[in-house]
């Protein structure tokens, strides 16, 4: 079974209480089960408040090779 993590990161994105700052986006993820990989990515977020999913997609397009999980 194939997943496409760029369509499940958009549902999970789209289901957060906006706004919401890079601590409880990293606390929420926590909470809900998410693996050391993916924290640790969100941990690395600018220490900022994001106002939509589209900027925390924008934030994590930076890292290198997630840029294009986006750009579909």
């Amino acid at each position: 079974m194939s997943f496409d993590l760029a369509a499940i990161l958009n549902q999970v994105l789209n289901t957060l209480p906006y706004p919401i700052s890079k601590d409880n986006l990293v606390q929420l993820a926590q909470q809900y089960g998410a693996n050391d990989q993916i924290v640790s990515m969100l941990e690395r977020l600018p220490d900022k408040t994001f106002n939509s999913p589209q900027e925390i997609q924008g934030a994590l397009g930076n890292f290198g090779n997630l840029g294009g999980m986006f750009n579909r």
